[in-house]
């Protein structure tokens, strides 16, 4: 892992429509780079850094598996999420 990148795991670019929870309430966005221990969710809500989430992501590579993890990143784009592991529940 070079100075460079600090992510433990490559990106990949992924567009995705994800549904998620935030302090009860339920939001709709789109995955716009996803890692094997976080994602990115495009999203015009005001979320906090240390919020809890979780979300279901409308993939065949997820099957409709709910994720959870704790939002590290907030901007007027959306939201950086760090997965927490194992990082899904059936």
């Amino acid at each position: 892992m070079s100075a460079k990148n600090k992510r433990e795991f490559e990106r990949r670019t992924d567009s995705q429509i994800v549904d998620f929870v935030v302090e009860g309430r339920l939001y709709r966005g789109f995955t716009e780079n996803m890692s094997r221990d976080g994602v990115f969710i495009r999203t015009a809500g005001r979320f906090s850094e240390g919020q809890d989430i979780s979300m279901t992501i409308e993939s065949p590579k997820f099957d409709g598996e709910k994720r959870t993890g704790k939002i590290v990143r907030s901007s007027p784009r959306g939201i950086g999420v760090k997965l927490t592991q194992p990082g899904y529940t059936r």
